[in-house]
């Protein structure tokens, strides 16, 4: 699988992107608190469509107050196959509790949840891990500042699923810290090469207005390259700036010499300036491979 597509299939659909296809069907309990909405059947884009011989993974128990809802996935990968769906365009609603609780059936499996602010496709996302209890439950907490989320677990095992449901935080959680990833060599085969070159800066304070890169790839031996990045628009999480090639430059990168590589990029944010750094291969991100963490001088700017 090419960086490309796995970072489509690991981030993408987490985030709850367009996908081909539309399955993924929740069923809530009814609810007797006042704070929790009614929750909308399933319109002919929630319905859970697979070949019949496909065999899914158990649904994810939610509890909250005193109700559960069982969520099948509207996307997963498990057994003998891989359904690509949507998540659902009206959400199961928790309503407002502190916090909730997620029973899994089978053992070795662990989740994170993406929070996406309701209605909103570019707003601020933000991923955190879930906290097991010792009675095998997971625990999930407010993430980033209160309001209704389109919340979207995703479960690894033996396999993958991914969740939908919407919650209104009563309370703040804690703030993601800006992230920043860049992607120019590969490691295929013992060979060095390029899948592409991409930059991306995450969780800033905002989105700013004009961003510009220029990406410097320096081999052991003191060769290098350098090359302007070229910044993607479209709609992407408040906080975020992606940049998508030259891949050409990322070829050419691939040839200058030896490794270890060293990586520079210097930004220029609303007409500040930012120097950042890492290491091919050491500072590879595990799960994202081949993208490097990158390290910026002075730190960038950050949510209050």
């Amino acid at each position: 699988m090419t960086f490309k597509k796995a970072v489509w299939r690991l981030t993408t659909l987490a985030l709850a992107g367009v996908l081909l296809g539309a399955c993924g069907e929740a069923v809530p309990a009814t609810s007797g608190d006042p704070g929790v909405r009614p929750t909308p059947s399933p319109s002919p884009s929630d319905v859970h469509s697979e070949p019949p011989d496909l065999q899914a993974p158990p649904s994810v128990i939610v509890r909250y107050f005193d109700e559960l809802i069982e969520l099948a996935p509207w996307t997963y990968c498990y057994e003998n196959g891989c359904a690509d769906g949507a998540p659902p365009t009206n959400p199961p609603d928790v309503g407002n509790p502190e916090e909730i609780l997620v029973e899994y059936p089978l053992p070795g499996w662990s989740f994170s949840a993406s929070f996406r602010p309701a209605d909103d496709d570019c707003g601020r996302v933000q991923e955190v891990p879930l906290e097991q209890t010792g009675e095998g439950e997971f625990v999930l907490r407010p993430a980033g500042y209160s309001g209704t989320y389109d919340v979207t677990l995703m479960g690894r095992g033996n396999g993958d699923l991914f969740v939908t449901f919407a919650w209104t935080t009563p309370t703040d959680g804690p703030r993601p810290s800006p992230e920043a990833r860049l992607a120019v060599l590969a490691e295929h085969d013992g060979e060095l090469d390029s899948y592409g070159v991409e930059l991306e800066l995450s969780h800033l304070a905002e989105t700013p207005k004009s961003a510009s890169a220029w990406v410097t790839v320096r081999a052991d031996d003191g060769e290098e390259v350098t090359f302007r990045a070229k910044r993607a628009r479209g709609c992407r999480p408040e906080g975020t700036v992606y940049w998508d090639g030259p891949d050409r430059k990322g070829l050419e990168a691939a040839g200058i010499g030896d490794g270890p590589f060293t990586y520079e990029v210097k930004l220029e944010l609303d007409g500040v300036g930012y120097v950042g750094t890492g290491e091919f291969p050491a500072d590879e991100i595990e799960g994202n491979e081949p993208s490097v963490a990158l390290r910026f001088t002075p730190n960038l700017p950050a949510l209050p």
